[in-house]
């Protein structure tokens, strides 16, 4: 089951699996309570794991708010683990917002240990690495066809700017059979017959 959570300025998605849960994102520090009211109103009781594509402030910044409150851990690929803190200092100057940086032990996994570290939680697919929109840039593809790919420019966008690295981690994406692609902030999911 896939469910969006959108309580702010970037699309989360919540995905249940037989044996576990996974948030693909959060958004900007100080968004809390209006994560609580959302997973409320979506009736998600429990999230096991956080994965984050990629540590800008707008898709991290109340992951360790979720971590301390939910019992759930994060999840990070280890292209990523040099980046964790790359916003620290972007959300730490906003004073309107209690930004709590990220300081719990991570479960760290390569992306090829993910489809195994995936079918435990129930879910068929992997995560791959994905850079163009930031370094740390990754996509979970799910083997049902759908594609979470947060910030990696949309495909026309890609199109037009003809980055040999951003088609790079297109070709990838769409070499997994996509029918479905869940952007980060897209005000909703675009289809196969979109791209």
């Amino acid at each position: 089951m896939i469910q969006l959570v959108k309580y702010g300025n970037t699309n989360c998605y919540y995905i249940e699996g037989k044996n576990g849960s996974i948030l693909v994102d959060t958004d900007w520090a100080g968004t809390l309570h209006l994560f609580y009211k959302k997973i409320k109103e979506l009736n998600i009781k429990n999230i096991d794991y956080l994965l984050i594509t990629h540590y800008h402030p707008d898709h991290m910044g109340i992951a360790q708010d979720i971590l301390d409150n939910m019992n759930t851990k994060l999840l990070v690929v280890d292209v990523q683990k040099d980046y964790i803190h790359c916003s620290d200092k972007i959300l730490e100057k906003d004073k309107n917002t209690n930004f709590n940086p990220i300081n719990t032990k991570p479960v760290i996994i390569s992306c090829d240990e993910s489809r195994e570290f995936l079918k435990k939680l129930g879910i068929d697919g992997e995560i791959i690495y994905t850079p163009g929109h930031s370094e740390d840039s990754i996509s979970m593809i799910l083997d049902n066809g759908g594609a979470f790919v947060g910030d990696l420019y949309d495909l026309k966008s890609a199109k037009a700017f003809n980055d040999e690295k951003i088609n790079n981690s297109w070709n990838d994406i769409l070499s997994h059979n996509i029918s479905k692609i869940y952007y980060g902030h897209h005000e909703q999911t675009i289809n196969k017959e979109d791209f």
